[in-house]
This record gives C-alpha cells, structure tokens and sequence, in this order.
C-alpha cells in the first residue's frame, strides 16, 4: 500500500495538484499555490504575489537583507568611487525599512547577509578580486579608500547603511559572506534548516548579483523563494533587474511588492 502523501502530481480533495511529498510538498491550485499544506497549526496567510498567490504560515518565512551596505549604497563607498550608480542602489533603502517593519509585524527573522572579507584577502580567489578591479587603477576589494578598505571586515565600507542600523535588532541573524552568494561557505543553509524556516522573503543589492545568485542558491536546496521587487536595486542598467523580476516569477519562485508582503489576507 502506497504511504500517505508520496504520490506527485496526485489532486487533492478541493482539486489541487501535488507537487512533492511528505512535508515539502505544495497544491497547486487555479488560483493560488499553498506551500504549506502540512502546517496544521498556527496562522496561515494569503500573499499577493506573482504569478501566483502564496499561502504560507509566517512562522516558516524569515526576510533576507542582502549588502545593504555603505560600500554598496553610500557616497564615498565603493559603489560610487568605481563610477557606478550607488544612487540608484539607495532606491532599495525604504522598501528595505518597509520589508523589516513587515517582518516584525509577522513575527519573522530578519536575517543579514554581507560581504566582511578577511583584511588578509586570504579567502578570495583571483576570479572573485578581479569582478571587483577590472583595470589596474581601479581600487578592489581590501584596497584603500578615503574611508577605509573596500568591504572588509572592520571597516566603514562594510557597515550597514545609517538609514538601516536603528531597524537591527539584538536577536537578529547575522551571516558573514566572501562571495555573491550568500550560501556559498556561510551558516546561511544550517541556520535555515535547524529554526524550520523554509520561505525566504529577498530584499538589497545588486539585485542582479549578490541578491539573485542568493536567491538561485535557496531555490537549488528546495526552499521558497519571494523576491520583493521595491526592496531591491542595482547599479547595473535596469534591464538588469528587469532579467531578474522575470526569472523569479517564472523560475525561482515568486515577487511581490512590499506592500502586498506587509498586507496578506488571513486565511486562518
């Protein structure tokens, strides 16, 4: 006899597909996609998202604040002295504080993800340092600045956004990272798993690199990802953001506004 909840692709009572087993499973339903079938207890939302509605308990989701940071998005940081638009990475700022007011409000983790390089550069590979220093001239990560060394730990550049600091919050996670993504040699994936969190709700920069090569990274170890489009930004072209909103719609897993993520509907 085939054991209960093993069989993919089967229609449930209220006619929704199932996709997986066990408790990784979701129904696909016409007009929403409930990803946590199995959660019997506690409160479930309904979100506003792309292309789909989500159902999903707040107790399994956690924000993901990606390199908010003053190298990235400050005058003087890095971002701007290499020529690039750090402007148009401060654009993710008040969705970012959106996103973390929504977060508290469901009972969420907040958790920090950030470039804190060894000041000794020993952990960087030569494809990395040169992503940061295409020409001699230019200043790459651990050479100086008029604030310091390019995203090391220790230093300015490596600091979160001033506009963001009064939002951290003692019982917050924190993961240090040395490369775009930020499951590559962190805790990011152990801490995941062992506080049962399994939707992961995307915001900061560049959308186009650290924040979607993060995003790629859950979705490859089965977990849930939400990109929230007006918490992120990127100094590259916006076509390069355009890219991304699309491929988390239709590969990665879901988008949606900050607004929609504040204001789901109760479902119980």
């Amino acid at each position: 006899m085939a054991k209960k909840f093993r069989t993919i692709y089967d229609t449930t009572a209220d006619g929704a597909v199932t996709l997986a087993s066990s408790a990784d499973r979701w129904h696909l339903a016409e007009d929403h996609v409930h990803l946590a079938p199995h959660h019997a207890e506690g409160t479930l939302l309904r979100w506003d998202a792309q292309l789909k509605p989500i159902v999903d308990s707040p107790d399994r989701g956690a924000l993901v604040v990606i390199d908010m940071q003053n190298d990235f998005c400050a005058p003087g940081g890095w971002t701007e002295r290499s020529g690039l638009d750090h402007e148009a990475c401060r654009e993710a700022i008040p969705g970012v504080q959106r996103a973390i007011e929504a977060a508290r409000r469901h009972d969420m983790y907040v958790i920090w993800v950030y470039w804190h390089n060894r000041p000794d550069l020993r952990n960087l590979g030569a494809p990395t340092l040169y992503s940061f220093k295409k020409d001699p001239g230019q200043q790459g990560i651990g050479q100086d600045l008029d604030h310091g060394k390019v995203l090391t730990r220790g230093e300015w550049g490596a600091e979160m956004v001033d506009e963001l600091k009064p939002l951290m919050e003692e019982d917050d996670i924190h993961i240090e990272k040395v490369r775009m993504s930020g499951f590559y040699g962190t805790h990011l994936d152990q801490v995941m798993r062992t506080q049962g969190i399994q939707t992961l709700y995307f915001t900061g920069v560049n959308v186009d690199q650290c924040v979607t090569t993060t995003m790629e990274d859950a979705y490859f170890r089965d977990y849930n990802p939400v990109l929230l489009t007006d918490a992120t930004a990127t100094s590259s072209p916006s076509y390069c953001k355009d890219a991304v909103v699309f491929n988390a719609r239709q590969c990665w897993g879901f988008t949606m506004t900050t607004e929609a993520f504040a204001n789901p509907e109760r479902v119980r």
